[in-house]
């Protein structure tokens, strides 16, 4: 049974599918499957099934590791934002390695707001309106039925990047903690990729291609993603019957249908009194991020650049 040795824990759409997946086809890296355990983030609850909240059962996810395995990884992109995970992880492995990926917050809060609105977590189509909500929904009112982790609607706490790398810097070294900044895996993704290679210790695979991954998108059917997304509990225990028959984890059924019933969009131009007031929020934040870095991150606030 292997036991992982690396964690990508977040930020949400900041590039860490498009990482997990160019180190997945890395000969010495073994990545779960699922991508998104996340195991140690026991303050979102959500994500257990009855009996999946076992050691044993989050270590059958590297069965697979082996000797030629110089790195064993998952990617579970709430780690980052949540208060319990890196504490227990650094209990599980004191010398886990840590990967954060970081992001303008201008651009993160519109992301993660139609990442959550695709999984049906979030009712509210239009970005501002959902951000005016927080408080009444820190409050435990106007939560979508659906919603699943109501911090997950806390767009501002979610996206205050620099909060959740001082406190990772708290838990882990600096010998253990790489922090990467989205910009530069758009910009020059080979030496980003390089970069995190040789914190893992590995050698270069010769890698010189590196496709988008996890474009914003949305449902060809909303009738279909109704049921793929929260997938009614009799097809779930179908599922779970045929899987113990079988001796499987994933018959991989449901993603192959929300695959199919996706596509790619192009997300509007929040309006621009929101970006104004997301500007001013996370202006200490990025400054703050921007020390912990030792990097200018001034011109993501700057209007021009807007």
């Amino acid at each position: 049974m292997g036991r992982p040795n690396f964690f990508i824990v977040g930020a949400p759409k900041c590039g860490t599918t498009a990482l997990s997946e160019y180190l997945r086809e890395h000969p010495a890296v073994l990545m779960s499957r699922p991508k998104e355990p996340h195991f140690f983030s026991r303050d979102f609850p959500y994500y257990y099934a009855p009996g999946r909240a076992t050691l044993e059962h989050y270590l059958r996810l590297f069965d697979e590791a082996g000797p030629e395995h110089l790195a064993v990884g998952e990617a579970s992109v709430w780690y980052l934002y949540s208060r319990q995970a890196l504490p227990a992880i650094k209990a599980f492995d004191p010398d886990a390695r840590i990967i954060a990926m970081v992001r303008n917050p201008l651009d993160l809060v519109p992301s993660l707001h139609s990442q959550m609105s695709y999984v049906r977590d979030e009712d509210e189509p239009d970005p501002a309106r959902a951000w005016a909500l927080q408080q009444s929904r820190r409050e435990g009112r106007n939560l979508p039925p659906s919603t699943r982790v109501p911090a997950f609607l806390q767009y501002g706490d979610a996206a205050r990047l620099g909060a959740q790398i001082e406190r990772a810097a708290e838990v882990f070294p600096p010998e253990q903690l790489l922090t990467l900044v989205f910009d530069d895996l758009r910009s020059d993704p080979a030496a980003t990729y390089a970069r995190t290679l040789e914190f893992l210790g590995l050698p270069h695979d010769g890698r010189t291609e590196f496709p988008r991954i996890n474009a914003n998108k949305a449902h060809r059917r909303d009738a279909i993603a109704r049921i793929t997304q929260r997938p009614p509990r009799v097809l779930l225990r179908a599922a779970a019957g045929v899987k113990r028959i079988l001796g499987i984890e994933r018959l991989g059924v449901l993603d192959r249908i929300r695959a199919r019933n996706r596509r790619q969009t192009e997300r509007p131009a929040p309006d621009p009194a929101f970006v104004d007031e997301m500007r001013e929020y996370f202006r200490d934040d990025v400054a703050l991020l921007g020390r912990l870095l030792d990097r200018d991150l001034s011109g993501w606030l700057d209007p021009a650049s807007s």
